[in-house]
């Protein structure tokens, strides 16, 4: 029988959750996304929703000038995190940090952005369609969405292959992270019927590795789009 989605427990200790992300090496990952998705129009104004310790902002402005990053994250411990590593790359001035929910960013305007992207975000909200609406509503038409995230493996010897491919050599709580995330990921099928629903052309979701789907999307520029 095919894996049911386990949403992921709240931590009970958010703080040595986010030094574990931390401490984890998302390194390649990060540098993967920020040239698929500059492969692309990009900018200049950039939401990043589920920002982390701000390791893709980072590696944008450094691939990029001329784009300037509001950084969202709901969690006070990451964005602390996030603050650290932004004064010591010197990008305080064009990455700006704020807590904020990403399922409803009531204090941003419409089409605030023209490009919105997110990394890992969607599996961690209960309502991944709440989140995926607040960058359709928060990217500009004519804008750009490019959402990555984990997808769920149909089969619990899947995702024990996963853990033990991708995180082995990490301490077993990270491995226990990764292992709730997979469980709490969509799957393809499940994020395309999200999009569709939201007016995003679900061709334009695919998966995009063994354990990741990704969303590249560009709103019309009208309704008749």
């Amino acid at each position: 029988m095919k894996l049911t989605r386990t949403p992921e427990p709240r931590p009970d200790d958010p703080y040595q959750e986010a030094i574990e992300y931390q401490s984890m090496d998302h390194e390649a990952v990060n540098r993967k996304f920020v040239q698929e998705l500059l492969s692309g129009h990009v900018g200049p104004r950039v939401i990043d929703l589920g920002c982390g310790p701000a390791g893709i902002p980072i590696e944008l402005c450094n691939q990029a000038e001329n784009i300037d990053i509001l950084a969202i994250d709901e969690e006070a411990e990451m964005l602390d995190l996030a603050k650290r590593e932004v004064d010591s790359a010197g990008l305080l001035e064009r990455v700006m940090l704020a807590q904020g929910d990403a399922n409803d960013i009531d204090w941003l305007d419409e089409e605030a952005a023209d490009t919105v992207i997110s990394n890992s975000l969607i599996h961690h909200l209960d309502n991944p369609a709440n989140g995926l609406a607040t960058a359709v509503r928060l990217v500009k038409a004519g804008g750009r969405i490019f959402i990555r995230d984990l997808a769920r493996p149909e089969t619990e010897s899947e995702i024990e292959d996963l853990v033990t491919q991708y995180c082995g050599e990490e301490s077993t709580f990270a491995q226990q992270l990764f292992r709730q995330s997979l469980h709490a990921a969509l799957n393809l099928s499940e994020v395309q019927k999200i999009c569709g629903g939201l007016g995003i052309d679900t061709k334009r979701v695919q998966m995009s590795s063994d354990r990741h789907w990704t969303i590249d999307w560009t709103k019309p520029e009208s309704d008749q789009g």
